[in-house]
């Protein structure tokens, strides 16, 4: 078996098959090459491999308890159904292989900061993410299980496939298309497509996501702004913004992170949730001042149609009507004060934007360093009564 040992890690190729015929001979040569290179971590590359009996499961086992720092990699369908079906897959971390695929020619049906979504066929679509690596796909995936087992309405992907150097999900959506896509075509059906819309935000934000192991939305801002705007405030205007974030609190609903209408599939009338990648915990103002976030900045900066998927005057048309249904419940006398606190929170929002994406353009920081100081600061009632209002929905 061909092998190689980098940075303390032991890869052995595994052969083609491993049955009772050779499996005390695979064992040996295992166990000879982590001995020769003292490995305390070892991967076992199955890309060649097309079967493996119980007598290969043991040797598998027994890697296991010498080095547990060990995994199975580059597993196919069928072996992985192996490893499945006999308990295998939840004693040591089997990573199956990765289907390689082309998106050439394929319909562009959504655009993020983080990833294109292209229409595969009829009843699929795939994500490409614009950055390589595989670990926060994975963590994206398992976000979306989570959130699916809740009762969120999501689209749990099945595949992990590779597409040039970067890699993508793959999810089921049959006879599907995006919320936006159908507001735009059916308008006569906009306010319908609203409701559910509104619905969908609620039974999202009622999920508790307390006990997955997501960040927590206030601690992540605090930390990430920290790292830009911060520079271009005083010691008391950083304080003061802190306190505002503290005073909105720490629930533990599911935040989305980014629920516009190209984020939402539409399959059979219902609605359901994709792009999970900025899935947190924490209070459901995120989510809301996101909401009023992008449908105000990016028709702002022309780019609402194709981030959004709507013209300017359809993304007015869409906020406007999400604000006066979301808040529907609220007396009309206090309703402006409290969008106005929504209003100023979509501010902390677009500082958490372009942390993400300009983090080293100095201007934009500074210009949106000034907007929170003029924006957010002198609006903490606002903020703290909209949290409120939002938090015992």
């Amino acid at each position: 078996m061909d092998s190689k040992f980098e940075n303390g890690i032991l890869t052995i190729k595994l052969c083609e098959r491993i049955d009772s015929g050779n499996a005390a001979e695979v064992e040996k040569e295992i166990f000879a090459l982590k001995e020769e290179n003292g490995a305390e971590s070892v991967v076992l590359d199955a890309t060649d491999s097309d079967y493996i009996s119980s007598a290969g499961l043991r040797t598998i086992l027994k890697l296991k308890k010498a080095v547990p720092d060990s995994k199975v990699t580059n597993v196919s369908a069928e072996v992985y159904n192996i490893f499945e079906v006999t308990g295998f897959a939840d004693i040591i971390n089997i990573e199956r292989a990765v289907r390689e695929i082309s998106v050439d020619g394929c319909e562009v049906i959504g655009e993020g900061g983080f990833g294109v979504v292209y229409r595969l066929d009829a009843d699929t679509i795939v994500k490409i993410y614009k950055v390589s690596g595989i670990d926060s796909i994975k963590r994206e995936i398992d976000y979306a299980k989570k959130a699916f087992v809740k009762g969120v309405p999501t689209a749990i992907s099945y595949d992990i496939v590779k597409c040039g150097s970067m890699y993508g999900v793959v999810l089921e959506m049959i006879r599907s298309d995006m919320l936006a896509t159908h507001m735009v075509k059916e308008p006569e059906r906009f306010e319908e497509y609203m409701d559910k819309y509104v619905d969908m935000i609620r039974c999202t934000h009622s999920t508790d996501f307390g006990d997955v192991d997501c960040p927590q939305t206030k601690d992540v801002y605090i930390k990430l702004l920290s790292e830009t705007i911060k520079n271009y405030m005083t010691d008391d205007e950083w304080a003061a913004f802190v306190d505002i974030l503290n005073s909105v609190g720490e629930k533990q609903s599911m935040v989305h992170g980014d629920m516009h209408a190209k984020n939402i599939m539409v399959q059979d009338g219902d609605l359901l949730l994709i792009d999970m990648d900025e899935i947190m915990r924490g209070h459901p103002i995120y989510d809301i001042a996101g909401i009023y976030f992008v449908y105000t900045y990016l028709p702002s900066v022309n780019r609402g149609e194709r981030m959004l998927g709507m013209d300017n005057e359809m993304c007015g048309r869409f906020l406007n009507m999400f604000l006066n249904k979301y808040f529907a419940d609220v007396p009309e006398e206090k309703r402006g004060f409290v969008i106005d606190g929504v209003k100023a929170f979509a501010a902390v929002r677009e500082a958490y934007a372009v942390h993400l994406f300009e983090r080293k353009n100095k201007e934009r920081t500074e210009f949106l360093a000034n907007r929170v100081r003029e924006s957010v600061l002198p609006y903490s009632a606002e903020i703290a009564e909209a949290a409120k209002v939002i938090g015992d929905m």
